[in-house]
């Protein structure tokens, strides 16, 4: 599958939530941010780098964005981080396309509500990066 299809169809889904994706310059180091119900993605970056900050930042719009009470910043960020590296090992996408990785494994060490909106948010990115239907609901958990 087309790298680029499985980015399309992730805009389409941010669209369908309400966020527009732009790409544009950001600071030394940041690949990506939530800006409100826009996500900003640095120009210039590789299919397989887009893909996966799209599918970061996507997690932080579709988990974190509205839940209440806060989450902590170290814990959204580790919830992104494993559902980036669960969407890119399950579409075969590198640096996450490692042979034999088992993808349940990267969420086993978080408590029970960081499972539960990792596992969510990958399921529904990957339904709609393989062309699946999604409506869009705020996870309630």
């Amino acid at each position: 599958m087309s790298l680029q299809l499985y980015i399309e169809r992730l805009e389409r889904f941010s669209r369908q939530c309400g966020a527009t994706v732009i790409r544009n310059s950001l600071e030394s180091g940041v690949l990506g941010r939530v800006e409100g119900r826009r996500i900003v993605l640095r120009s210039g970056l590789s299919l397989e780098l887009e893909l996966l900050t799209l599918a970061h930042e996507l997690t932080h719009l579709l988990a974190h964005c509205n839940a209440s009470p806060r989450l902590n910043r170290t814990v959204c960020e580790y919830e992104a981080e494993a559902v980036e590296k669960w969407v890119g090992a399950a579409l075969d996408v590198s640096p996450h396309a490692e042979a034999g990785l088992d993808v349940a494994s990267l969420t086993d060490d978080l408590l029970a509500g960081s499972v539960i909106r990792v596992r969510w948010a990958a399921a529904t990115l990957l339904r709609v990066a393989r062309g699946g239907a999604v409506e869009y609901q705020r996870l309630q958990a």
